[in-house]
């Protein structure tokens, strides 16, 4: 009997916002959101693009990610995708950008070990 391979469920998510050159958030488990376009991917990191710049971000800090065209998630409005020209700004763990969800997946990811 002939099995399927399994479907890594994270590449085709990269693949796809990346292909529709979809605004992207992603929060890292220390809270920082970075917004942007993703330019590449692989095993390790993420290279996203604002405004002409390109960050490197590993995996390995990635608490989670938002896709525009899904909108909302992680507390935000649909419409909010800002580009901000300026360094990333931490969200506070008290503050309204966090929702109770959010704060499972930020503790998960902050907790596992590699």
């Amino acid at each position: 009997m002939e099995s399927k391979p399994a479907q890594n469920i994270q590449d085709t998510f990269l693949n796809t916002v990346r292909k529709d050159k979809s605004p992207i958030t992603i929060y890292l488990v220390s809270g920082v959101k970075l917004t942007g376009k993703i330019r590449s991917f692989d095993k390790y990191s993420v290279l996203l693009e604002n405004n002409s710049q390109e960050q490197l971000i590993f995996k390995h800090a990635i608490s989670t990610v938002v896709s525009g065209r899904m909108g909302g998630g992680h507390g935000e409005p649909k419409s909010d995708f800002r580009t901000s020209s300026s360094s990333p700004q931490p969200v506070s763990p008290g503050s309204s950008a966090a929702s109770p969800s959010s704060n499972v997946a930020e503790v998960a990811g902050a907790s596992s070990t590699r």
